[in-house]
């Protein structure tokens, strides 16, 4: 049974709104990131780093140790000895070129980028703490009710991406199907989870998945929760991601200038109208294949 929280269903649905800057976007280094959050939140960034690296890998042996590893290893398998329209394998290999199923967590520097967005760029209390949702209130449905600076060492009650992993399939309505499939196995696990579908401006599609996973305490840090992101996108869209996410670094750090959408739409020669119309059209297409395959296969079973 599909059973999601409502804001897990109703805001999913629709597109994601891509956060603005309220922070005018300029060229900016990790370590002037770095200086300027323990600025403004009293809190030493830096000093933290060993311990985010402790506990990332702590959350990472977590959920490869799971249940719900197990089965979404098993899921893999299973989608790698499937064959779609007679000779395409039912899952695809990462932009990057890897084929084994495998989590990765967040490295340091983009901990610390990531932790700037949300504290400094994306923050409308700009120079208050923010007041975002953990993701196990996320997961609930609940409303944020903290207003704290998010540092390193809270940074997995909040962020929903510290460990990741993706299904890269051959056609769009795979996206669907395996979609379908880890709801399936959430259920039959009992794991709490939310979901998000993009529909980005900058032409990336795809339906991001997030399950929770209870990492255990030691003498060095407490028990907590953390979110694995699982991706589920096609190929071409799982390249387009790594393409436009470079885009947007540019963006972000004032090296491009951020044109507004009705401008760049008529910048023929611009990378954010190639990314945008690009994406947008590659997904009408990759929909127009599906259907080739759905006629292509009814007539074999016609034969």
């Amino acid at each position: 049974m599909d059973t999601w929280g409502e804001a897990a269903m109703s805001e999913p649905e629709s597109e994601i709104p891509e956060a603005v800057p309220l922070e005018p976007p300029a060229e900016i280094s990790v370590d002037q990131m770095l200086a300027r959050l323990s600025e403004c939140s009293g809190f030493d960034f830096a000093a933290a780093k060993t311990e985010y690296e402790y506990y990332s890998t702590r959350a990472q042996l977590a959920v490869d140790n799971s249940p719900l590893y197990d089965r979404l290893f098993a899921l893999q398998q299973e989608l790698a000895g499937e064959l779609v329209a007679g000779k395409i394998t039912g899952v695809d290999r990462w932009a990057s070129g890897e084929s084994e199923f495998r989590t990765v967590v967040k490295t340091w520097e983009s901990l610390v980028d990531k932790l700037y967005r949300v504290n400094r760029e994306e923050n409308a209390l700009f120079s208050n703490p923010p007041i975002l949702p953990t993701v196990s209130q996320t997961a609930q449905n609940d409303h944020a009710n903290l207003q704290r600076w998010i540092t390193p060492p809270i940074a997995g009650e909040v962020l929903d991406d510290l460990v990741r992993t993706k299904f890269v399939v051959p056609f769009v309505d795979g996206v669907v199907e395996v979609g379908d499939r880890l709801t399936q196995i959430f259920d039959e696990l009992g794991v709490r989870r939310f979901r998000r579908f993009h529909a980005k401006d900058s032409g990336y599609h795809a339906r991001h998945y997030y399950a929770l996973v209870e990492v255990p305490g030691d003498d060095s840090i407490p028990p907590s929760t953390v979110s694995l992101e699982i991706k589920v996108l096609t190929k071409m869209q799982d390249q387009l991601g790594e393409l436009t996410h470079l885009l947007y670094e540019k963006h972000r750090t004032g090296a491009l200038k951020l044109e507004k959408k009705r401008k760049s739409a008529w910048q023929f020669d611009s990378p954010d109208f190639l990314a945008t119309y690009l994406g947008h059209s590659g997904h009408f297409f990759e929909a127009k294949i599906c259907d080739l395959k759905d006629t292509i296969l009814k007539l074999e079973q016609g034969a």
